[in-house]
C-alpha cells in the first residue's frame, strides 16, 4: 500500500486536490486518512495567482485540513529567489496574489523600467502588457523570470493556456530563456522538502512538471491520472494511480 511505503507526501494541487472549485473524488477523505496516519503532508503547486494563505484558506473551505505552513507555491519561491538575488524593483504579469508575495520580501512592484520582468498567470494580459515586458527586457536590461512554464493547467472547462503561454510569447519577443523557479526546477522543491526526512513522494498529474521535479529532488514520483495533462515529456513515474483514493489500495 503506497500510503504506508513513503514517510511524506508532496502533492500537487489544480488536477490532484481540485478541480476549479471541486475536490476531486476521494482527495478529501485520502488526505485526512494521512493525516490520521501522522504521514506529513506538503501541498506543492506551481500556482502563480494567489498566496499562501489563500489556497490554505481555499483548501479549508473545500474540507481539507491546511495550514498555510504545508502550502509551497511557485509564486512564493520566486519571490524568496528574487530576495536572494538582491532585485529591489520587478515589472509583474501576475495578478494581485502574485504581487502581495513580492511586496511582503520587500520588492516594489512597478510600471517603471525595474530589475526584473517576472511572468505569472494573468488572464487579464494585453498584447501592450506583452509588449511593455519585453521592452522593460530589450531597453532596460531587465532580469526574464517565470514562475513556471506550465503551457496548460485543468479547469472544469478542460485545459486552458497556462503561464507558459505568456512566456513564450516574452521569449518569442526578446530572444532570451527565462530563469524558470517553480516546478520542475529546484528551489520549490527545496522550499517543500525542508524539514521532511525518510521517503517521500510527489504525487501531481503532469510527467514534465510533477514527475520530472521529483526526479530532479531525488524523491520518488506518482501520477494521477484522473485529470492527467498529456504530454510527450517527462520521466516515467514511480506508481500511476487514479486518484488518491489508490493510496489506500
Amino acid at each position: 500500500m503506497l500510503a504506508t511505503r513513503y514517510d511524506a507526501f508532496c502533492f500537487d494541487l489544480d488536477g490532484v486536490v481540485y478541480v476549479g472549485d471541486e475536490p476531486v473524488r476521494g482527495a478529501v477523505e485520502s488526505i485526512a486518512r494521512l493525516r490520521e496516519c501522522d504521514t506529513p503532508v506538503r501541498f506543492v503547486t506551481n500556482n502563480s495567482r494567489s498566496t499562501r494563505e489563500e489556497i490554505a484558506a481555499r483548501l479549508r473551505d473545500l474540507g481539507f485540513e491546511a495550514s498555510t505552513d504545508e502550502v509551497f507555491t511557485a509564486a512564493s519561491a520566486t519571490a524568496q529567489y528574487l530576495q536572494a538575488e538582491g532585485v529591489e524593483s520587478a515589472y509583474v504579469l501576475a495578478p494581485e496574489g502574485f504581487k502581495t508575495e513580492i511586496r511582503r520580501v520587500g520588492i516594489a512592484v512597478t510600471d517603471a523600467p525595474a530589475d526584473a520582468v517576472v511572468v505569472g498567470l494573468d488572464r487579464t494580459v494585453t498584447y501592450d502588457d506583452i509588449a511593455q515586458a519585453a521592452r522593460q527586457i530589450l531597453d532596460h536590461d531587465a532580469r526574464f523570470v517565470a514562475a513556471n512554464e506550465d503551457g496548460s493547467y485543468p479547469t472544469p472547462r478542460g485545459l486552458e493556456p497556462g503561464t507558459g503561454a505568456l512566456v513564450a510569447a516574452i521569449r518569442a519577443t526578446v530572444g532570451r530563456d527565462p530563469v524558470v523557479v517553480g516546478k520542475p526546477h529546484a528551489t520549490l522543491f527545496e522550499q517543500a522538502l525542508s524539514g521532511l526526512s525518510g521517503q517521500i513522494a510527489m504525487v501531481g498529474d503532469s510527467p514534465d512538471a510533477d514527475i520530472a521535479g521529483a526526479r530532479a529532488a531525488g524523491i520518488d514520483g506518482i501520477l494521477v491520472t484522473a485529470h492527467a495533462r498529456e504530454t510527450a515529456d517527462g520521466p516515467a513515474p514511480d506508481e500511476t494511480i487514479t486518484d488518491l483514493r489508490a493510496l489506500f489500495e
